[in-house]
Parts: C-alpha cells; structure tokens; sequence
C-alpha cells in the first residue's frame, strides 16, 4: 500500500498509464468519469481539505467504503500513475498487464475525503 495526503488542484486527481493517457473532457457533476486510458476521480474541495489517496491490493478494499469504479485501464508501460490535473505526480505503482483491473472506492460519493484505488494483481482469464 502506498498512499498521500493533498488537496489537488480543481479538487479532482487523474488515475494513468506512465506514458500518460486520454483525459475526459468534463466530470458532467459525476465523481469519476473515465476513457479507456485515463480515470478522473473527484476529491474533497481543494478549500475543505486534504484528500488521502490510496494505491492497494484490490483483495484488501474496505468493503464500508462505497465502490465508484471497477472496470479496465490500459496501462502500457505496466506503471500506474496517481497526477494532479496540473501533471504532479502523487503515486506510481506497477501493475501487472498492459490492462489493470481496478476498482476505486471512496468514503463519501460527494466530496470524499480518502479514496482508495484497488489494483487487481491476478488477472484473469
């Protein structure tokens, strides 16, 4: 597990390839909006206060905490980035194929104050 502790600007994070990856034009009021490459994940408001950000196992997601993605990534060069919509890089994990199973968990669907993004180590077959 690795994890941080910020508040990003524009109060969203992006979840990516190392190489980088096709941002979603807008958040239409959602909490993540994703493309085949890149996910958007909102975060609490920049002015309300930091937001943790977790990269795990998805075998260990806290199952109180409410699922807000669970679907595919590509990921290329098998290392997945954590960035800020200004292109700091917060985390950097390996995966496991150059497509990641994830799932994201959030402890609030509003403004969460810690997400957690579940990479499934196994894939599937």
């Amino acid at each position: 597990m690795i994890s941080v502790r910020i508040a990003p600007p524009s109060s969203v994070v992006l979840v990516e390839d190392l190489a980088g990856g096709d941002i979603p034009v807008s958040m239409n009021g959602s909490l993540v909006v994703s493309t085949g490459s890149c996910i958007a994940v909102g975060c609490r408001a920049e002015d309300d206060g930091e937001t943790e950000i977790v990269i795990d196992d998805c075998d260990r997601a806290d199952p109180s905490m409410e699922l807000v993605f669970d679907g595919m990534l590509r990921t290329d060069s098998l290392r997945l980035l954590v960035r800020t919509v200004l292109g700091t890089v917060l985390l950097e994990a390996p995966v496991p194929s150059r497509e990641t199973q994830l799932s994201i968990r959030a402890d609030s669907t509003n403004e969460p104050g810690r997400i957690v993004i579940g990479v499934r180590q196994n894939r599937l077959t």
